[in-house]
């Protein structure tokens, strides 16, 4: 595939409304379905509902000696007001230098960059030192169920032991006076739990001390108070970042935040349920919690924390769901490799810029790789013109958009880096 026809195909594939759980998942699904099959790759569906399939795609290698490689996205998006945006976002346009649509971001570009390394990679097939997988997946916007979460139940197999290359990272950031290209080496795990208190119920007119609404308003006052005390787990991705940057004084406060979120777990409220009716006191009050905490803190952990915080508040916990995070740490060579073949492909082509791994910002597919032993990096590389703090606002927001420059350059650098990881070296 040449480098015009890769982003014809990514203009129609933003042009597919492949919104979650819509009928255009399957229609972007077949689309790259075709273009695999007419390439010669034999494809695989995986869907839990026929309307709703995962596509799979493998080159073999004849002698691998190497671990798999698994280049992962998601076809899926959320929707789109078209009245709020000045392109139409399933128009696939390029205007003013840009390729406009929802996906551009997240994580469309990312599909289109990987089948053009994929393509390229299956012209050497027989000369490849492991086998490597494209795996576009839908739902991810929907939570994985039917997306990465049942291909895992089905297909176990293909979770251990992999390099994967997924979503989160690949964006620039400007931090004293130096580039940085982001990349994502980990993610928080995600704890819900549920806090129930209980009181006497009454007319409002009469309220009673026994109030279940104190009682919970007790319970949060303590727990907030105590939030610095979750952040057990690791840090080294925080110790990376500051030996990387050489210092903790940063001047980019989109990137001061992220220095920060790799250092400390976080607890916000999600919902809360507290009675129907307004002249009632009610006697049970419910409030859900959701705890973003750091890469290998565990439950314990957080009902070691839960219980600290709740003595001496009559209220009641229970977990409701837990998804333990993943770092792909330091030690490992194949990141500082990465990193410095990274930084090696951006230097020749006109983009002087350092790696700086992070944690991601939110939870992707990756986390049904990184909680097996594979090691999980989020890069989709761009150049500065789609700056991490310029991209943030767009992505599920009105006028997402790349520019075509960007959309090139990681095109090339994906190939460039599957091609030194699953090819021999002259």
């Amino acid at each position: 595939m040449e480098l015009e026809q890769a982003g014809k195909v990514f203009a129609d594939l933003i042009r597919i409304p492949s919104v979650t759980a819509s009928e255009g998942e399957k229609a972007a699904c077949d689309f790259l379905k075709n273009i695999l099959e007419e390439a010669g790759i034999p494809c695989e569906i995986v869907a839990k509902t026929p309307d709703r399939p995962n596509l799979l795609a493998c080159l073999k290698a004849s002698d691998p000696v190497e671990p798999p490689m698994m280049l992962i996205s998601h076809i899926d998006v959320v929707a789109a007001d078209p009245a709020k945006w000045q392109q139409d976002p399933f128009g696939g346009v390029t205007a003013g230098g840009r390729i406009h649509g929802r996906g551009t971001l997240d994580t469309k570009q990312l599909t289109v960059m990987e089948l053009y390394a994929f393509l390229e990679l299956k012209l050497r097939q027989k000369e490849l030192n492991r086998d490597v997988w494209f795996v576009a997946t839908i739902d991810e916007e929907g939570g994985s169920a039917f997306g990465m979460g049942y291909l895992k139940e089905v297909r176990p197999e293909l979770f251990h032991g992999s390099i994967v290359i997924n979503e989160g990272g690949g964006f620039p950031m400007r931090i004293n006076g130096q580039n940085y290209l982001m990349m994502t080496v980990g993610e928080k795990g995600i704890c819900s739990v549920k806090l129930t208190a209980r009181g006497q119920g009454s007319h409002a007119s009469a309220p009673g001390g026994d109030q279940a609404v104190l009682k919970m308003a007790e319970a949060l006052k303590s727990i907030f108070a105590r939030e610095k005390e979750l952040s057990v787990g690791s840090r080294r991705i925080r110790c990376l970042m500051e030996k990387i940057l050489g210092t903790d004084r940063i001047d980019n406060p989109l990137a001061e935040a992220l220095w920060q979120y790799a250092g400390e777990s976080s607890i916000g409220m999600r919902n809360y349920r507290i009675g129907q009716r307004s002249n009632v006191v009610p006697s049970s009050c419910e409030v859900t919690l959701e705890m973003k905490v750091l890469p290998y803190a565990g439950c314990e952990e957080i009902c070691s924390f839960l219980d600290r915080a709740l003595e001496g508040c009559q209220v009641s916990y229970e977990i409701v769901n837990f998804e333990k995070g993943f770092e792909s740490n330091e030690e490992n060579s194949m990141l500082l490799d990465l990193i410095q073949k990274a930084e090696t492909f951006a230097g020749r082509h006109g983009f002087p810029c350092r790696v700086l791994p992070m944690l991601a910002l939110g939870r992707t597919d990756g986390r049904f790789y990184g909680s097996e032993d594979s090691m999980v990096y989020g890069f989709s590389p761009v150049r500065m013109e789609d700056s991490f703090n310029e991209i943030l606002p767009k992505v599920h927001g009105p006028n997402e958009s790349i520019t075509v420059d960007s959309f090139f350059f990681g095109c090339r650098m994906l190939m460039s880096l599957t091609k030194e990881y699953c090819l021999p070296q002259r």
